[in-house]
């Protein structure tokens, strides 16, 4: 296989707080999603991962990344990345007027907490 295409709604559906995320690839190199959160909504408290960095980039809309055991908040807007290093706790929150789209990324195996079977929603 030299490539696949995945098409949006191909990929796994599950809910992490209020945020709709899609999973669009899941191998054991990478995990790839895209998140949306409505207005005033928020992701479920992430532990971080052991062995992985993530990446969260602002495709539309405006959200804060909480660190809650630093108790460091940023704002990130269209356009918009943060880097989060290995087991660092975080979510996201809906700051803005319009529904956030934001696309994560990150290591492969140390992700696979995504697909728990209570999660995976297709």
């Amino acid at each position: 296989m030299k490539g696949r295409i995945i098409k949006r709604g191909q990929g796994k559906i599950i809910m992490e707080g209020d945020e709709l995320t899609e999973i669009y690839a899941f191998t054991d190199k990478i995990v790839f999603s895209v998140g949306t959160l409505l207005p005033g909504q928020r992701a479920c408290l992430g532990f971080g991962h052991k062995n992985a960095d993530e990446i969260c980039y602002v495709i539309q809309g405006k959200i804060v990344i909480h660190f809650p055991d630093e108790e460091e908040y940023h704002l990130l807007e269209t356009g918009d990345a943060i880097l989060i290093p290995p087991s660092v706790s975080h979510y996201s929150i809906n700051v803005g007027e319009e529904k956030s789209i934001t696309v994560w990324a990150g290591a492969g195996p140390d992700m696979e907490h995504f697909l728990t079977e209570e999660k995976v929603k297709t």
